[in-house]
């Protein structure tokens, strides 16, 4: 089997929230007069741009590898390595916490080891589950 990299995909919130935020900021800063409404929108603007930045930065620099004998998750917090004769269920069963996980609700939940799973978010989501089910992982979708 060829090694195959997925992206982390990123919702439609992930371009929403933060074009509102500032919309609502820069409304706010308009319609308000007095410095110091001024200075607490400016610094409002920056810090939601600085998050919407650090955060594409981080998801821009997660990758999901599907190899012959594993599945490797690569982010800037480091180097996950789920051999495939760990993974004991792979699931696409949304919850509310996953949006909190890979920026989308379309997530993937790997549970491997004796209690230990992780939440992704693979861009090509139908590809990436095909793939692990012709490694013969037990895909429920």
């Amino acid at each position: 089997m060829a090694e195959s990299v997925y992206r982390t995909k990123r919702g439609l919130w992930y371009y929403i929230a933060p074009t509102l935020a500032v919309a609502v900021a820069v409304t706010w800063f308009l319609a308000l007069d007095g410095w110091v409404w001024t200075a607490v929108c400016a610094v409002a603007v920056a810090v939601m741009v600085f998050v919407f930045v650090a955060t594409t930065f981080v998801y821009r620099r997660t990758y999901y590898t599907v190899t012959a004998t594993s599945v490797t998750i690569d982010s800037t917090d480091g180097r996950i390595d789920i051999a495939f004769s760990k993974i004991t269920s792979v699931d696409t069963e949304k919850d509310d916490r996953s949006a909190f996980y890979g920026m989308s609700g379309d997530t993937v939940r790997i549970k491997f080891g004796s209690a230990s799973s992780v939440i992704i978010s693979p861009a090509r989501k139908k590809e990436f589950l095909e793939e692990l089910g012709k490694a013969g992982i037990n895909v429920v979708t």
